[in-house]
């Protein structure tokens, strides 16, 4: 495969280690990572991806100045009206087929070349729900699954809203509400059953691999070293100098480098309560012994259980109001994350 179109694509549930893995590969000097950009499902919906109709000029260049907005100053931040025009013109004048794939995908390579790297990689959670047509649209792209034990995500869920107190300043109030609002076990631990069973169906694809959480903590050097013969780039030990921020759990520590090797199982020293634990093992039990990970005995603790269940309806309800302007197509969305029809 050519490094002149390959494209890397970071997957998985959210708080998996997508972020840590995408900063691994941005360290290689082939290899431009990208901050979340949410180009698929918030930028453009299903139909767009998968019929490709030819946009008019200005739809482009929204599309463009949002996306170099997201790569240059981060999601959160608001587009500057024709800030980027120039550069939105520039990319544009290199797309064939006018529509928001090809603009995106042309995007892509140029941000990589104005950083001196060949291979872009798009490291976006949600992309695992629509991995499959990315491999079918992108030829030479390649998709890398994180899975994490539920239990350790569960854990970074519901401490995310904390993630703006603990060093990343970027991340508006506002959507350290919506990161408070969106957790509830029941919630959580059914859309990871729903990221497992997504990258199931697209286990043994020759462009798919999936790598776990633990082994990439456990096992840096090796694991570091499969994935870049995998997708074909040099091993750099660099590579596995990362500096330590982004946990949900702990205050960012710029200055150490290295693989924060205490996120390992870190939902045993504590943090989660025994129905926590017990409402995700009851949905995603099956999924976990499959994995390898291992299910806990805990007696159903029926009082305290009614108590969180009964808090369900209100936090989905939250979740769903706070969510409403990051998709295109709300049904859509939901039946990808819920597996719903299938």
């Amino acid at each position: 495969m050519s490094s002149l179109n390959k494209l890397i694509f970071i997957v998985g549930n959210s708080r998996s280690g997508t972020t840590m893995l995408g900063r691994i590969l941005g360290q290689n000097s082939q290899v431009h990572t990208f901050e979340e950009l949410h180009f698929f499902e918030h930028q453009i919906s299903a139909r767009d991806t998968l019929d490709k109709p030819v946009w008019d000029e200005e739809r482009r260049f929204a599309l463009l100045e949002r996306l170099l907005t997201s790569s240059r100053s981060g999601f959160f931040s608001k587009v500057i009206p024709r800030k980027y025009r120039h550069v939105a013109q520039e990319i544009d004048r290199a797309v064939k087929t006018k529509n928001a794939i090809a603009c995106y995908e042309q995007f892509l390579h140029y941000e990589a070349k104005q950083h001196g790297k060949s291979i872009p990689c798009e490291q976006t959670p949600r992309y695992l729900f629509f991995a499959k047509e990315i491999l079918e649209i992108f030829p030479d792209a390649i998709v890398v699954n994180m899975a994490r034990d539920p239990r350790d995500v569960l854990l970074s869920q519901k401490n995310k809203w904390r993630r703006r107190f603990l060093g990343a300043k970027n991340i508006p109030f506002k959507e350290a509400i919506r990161a408070w609002g969106n957790y509830h076990p029941w919630i959580i631990s059914r859309l990871w059953l729903s990221s497992v069973r997504a990258a199931r169906q697209l286990d043994g694809h020759e462009r798919f691999l999936s790598i776990k959480f633990e082994d990439l903590v456990q096992m840096p050097e090796k694991t570091v070293r499969h994935l870049c013969e995998y997708i074909d780039v040099p091993f750099e030990v660099e590579m596995l100098s990362i500096p330590q921020i982004g946990s949900s759990t702990g205050q960012d520590k710029p200055d150490q480098k290295g693989i924060d090797v205490s996120r390992f199982q870190a939902w045993k020293k504590g943090a989660l309560s025994r129905v926590e634990i017990y409402i995700c093992q009851q949905v995603a039990g099956a999924e976990m012994r499959r994995l390898g990970y291992d299910v806990e005995y805990i007696k159903k603790p029926n009082l305290k259980y009614m108590g969180v269940m009964a808090m369900l309806i209100l936090k989905g309800g939250m979740a769903l109001l706070m969510n409403l302007g990051r998709t295109k197509n709300l049904s859509d969305t939901l039946k990808r994350r819920f597996n719903l029809g299938k």
